[in-house]
């Protein structure tokens, strides 16, 4: 049987590739969080910034990025696979029917 262990070693064999997908994927819920909550165009922003930052695009502290900027694949597969996945299931909960009204029963009247 497979531990969490087990299984995180064999994807990340340093821990500063597992602190990197880690920081991904906080940063993909941020984003993630900002468009569920309606702020669209911030979103698609700031995922823009995170992953132009991991990539050492945009000039930045490189005493914070240190660790991002190492492993740059994990943070940026990890960021972009949590934002997404935010978004679609966004898209997929707009389009439940669910009702916040309550439906109002019509009885029929009877003539005795």
């Amino acid at each position: 049987m497979a531990t969490v262990e087990t299984v995180l070693s064999s994807i990340f064999s340093t821990i500063p590739e597992l602190h990197s997908g880690q920081l991904g994927l906080l940063a993909g819920a941020l984003v993630g969080v900002l468009y569920w909550n309606g702020y669209r165009r911030s979103s698609l922003c700031l995922l823009t910034l995170f992953y132009l930052l991991a990539l050492g695009i945009v000039p930045a502290s490189t005493r914070g990025l240190t660790v991002v900027q190492a492993k740059p694949w994990y943070f940026c597969s990890l960021l972009i696979i949590s934002s997404i996945g935010a978004i679609i299931g966004r898209a997929v909960w707009t389009r439940l029917p669910f009702s916040n009204q309550p439906r109002s029963i019509e009885v029929e009247r009877q003539d005795f």
